[in-house]
C-alpha cells in the first residue's frame, strides 16, 4: 500500500506541473515567429519539457554564447522570439513540434526550430520594433543551418521544417520557401567549413643540404567513456542497446565503460526497453548528438511519454 501510495502521489505530483499554464502579454512589434502565421487567441505558456531545454543548452553552448532568454511551450502557431516585460522568451508548440516530427520522421526538424528562434533573439532581432521581416528571417534561417551542421545534421535534416510547411510565395514578413532553404544551405555550409593550417614550402640552396626528420606519431582518434544510469525509486531494469558515432554497444550494472568511441561531437542513438517491476514497462527510444573525449561521463536519462512508450537520452557532465 505504501508503493502506491507514492506513485499516486508522484502521478499527481506531475498533473499539477503539466496543468499549470500563465498567460502571456507580448507585443507582436517585438515579435519573430518560424512561419508568420498571425495570433489573435490569448496565449498561454507552460512548463518547457526537459527536451526543449536540453536542446537549447547545446545550441546555446556550440556557438559559445551565453544564454539571456527562457522558453516555454505554449499555444502558437508553431514557435517565436519575443520579449515580455523586458525578459527575452522563446515560446514553442509541443503539438506542432511533435507534428512536425511525425511529418518529417526526423527530430532535426524540431532542433532547427529552436535554432531559428534562439537566432532571433542572438541576432537582436527582437529589440528592434516592427517584428518579422524577410531580412531577419533569413539572418535567423541561416543560424537554424550552422547550428544543425555543428551538431553534425545532414543538409537535409536541417531542411525538414523549411521543406515540410513553408510558404512557396512567403508573405511581407517572411521571405518564400526557396530563399529560407538556400539561407539554411549557406548556414549549413558555414558550419561545415574550418581554416585548414597553411604548410610553408621548405627551401633548398645549392650549398645546403636539408634532412626531414620523419616522426611516427599515433593520433588518437577514440575515447573511453563511462555510461551511468543512477537508478529510479520503482528499481527499473534498462535492458538497452546505444550506437555512439560508429560503435554499437549494452551497457550492464549502473556504470558502463564504453571503449574505442569515436572522439569529438557525434549522433548517438538509444533502443530497447525499460523494465520496471512495480508500474510495469515501455519500449524506449532516443537519439541526440554528445561531444566525446577521454573519460567523459554521460549519465542515462527518461521519463513516460505515451502508454508503454519511453523517451530516453544521454545528458553529459
Amino acid at each position: 500500500m505504501k508503493k502506491i501510495t507514492t506513485i499516486i502521489a508522484v502521478l499527481l505530483t506531475g498533473l499539477t506541473v503539466c496543468l499549470g499554464q500563465t498567460k502571456v502579454n507580448f507585443s507582436l512589434d517585438k515579435s519573430c515567429s518560424y512561419y508568420g502565421e498571425n495570433i489573435t487567441d490569448d496565449i498561454y505558456s507552460f512548463s518547457s519539457t526537459q527536451e526543449a531545454k536540453d536542446i537549447v543548452e547545446r545550441i546555446v553552448n556550440i556557438v559559445g554564447l551565453e544564454q539571456n532568454f527562457q522558453i516555454a511551450a505554449a499555444n502558437v502557431p508553431n514557435a517565436l522570439a519575443t520579449i515580455q516585460n523586458n525578459q527575452r522568451l522563446i515560446l514553442y508548440s509541443q503539438n506542432f513540434i511533435l507534428s512536425i516530427k511525425n511529418a518529417t520522421g526526423t527530430d532535426w526538424a524540431g532542433i532547427s526550430i529552436l535554432a531559428h528562434e534562439i537566432g532571433h533573439h542572438l541576432n537582436g532581432h527582437t529589440i528592434m520594433p516592427g517584428g518579422s521581416r524577410p531580412d531577419l528571417e533569413l539572418q535567423a534561417d541561416k543560424f537554424s543551418g550552422f547550428v544543425c551542421a555543428k551538431l553534425c545534421a545532414t543538409l537535409q535534416q536541417a531542411q525538414a521544417a523549411m521543406n515540410s510547411l513553408a510558404s512557396a510565395s512567403g508573405s511581407s514578413t517572411h521571405p518564400p520557401k526557396s530563399a529560407r532553404i538556400e539561407a539554411i544551405a549557406l548556414g549549413w555550409n558555414q558550419g561545415n567549413s574550418g581554416s585548414k593550417p597553411t604548410t610553408q614550402p621548405q627551401t633548398t640552396t645549392p650549398t645546403q643540404t636539408q634532412e626531414t626528420p620523419i616522426e611516427n606519431k599515433v593520433v588518437k582518434t577514440t575515447a573511453n567513456v563511462n555510461i551511468v544510469y543512477q537508478g529510479d525509486q520503482y528499481g527499473c531494469g534498462l535492458p538497452i542497446s546505444i550506437t555512439i558515432g560508429n560503435k554499437t554497444f549494452s551497457p550492464t550494472g549502473q556504470m558502463f565503460t564504453a571503449t574505442d568511441i569515436p572522439l569529438g561531437q557525434q549522433y548517438y542513438r538509444i533502443n530497447g526497453n525499460i523494465n520496471c517491476p512495480v508500474i510495469g514497462g515501455c519500449v524506449a527510444s532516443g537519439e541526440g548528438t554528445i561531444y566525446i573525449k577521454e573519460n567523459s561521463t554521460f549519465y542515462i536519462g527518461w521519463q513516460n511519454v505515451a502508454f508503454s512508450q519511453c523517451r530516453i537520452w544521454l545528458n553529459g557532465q
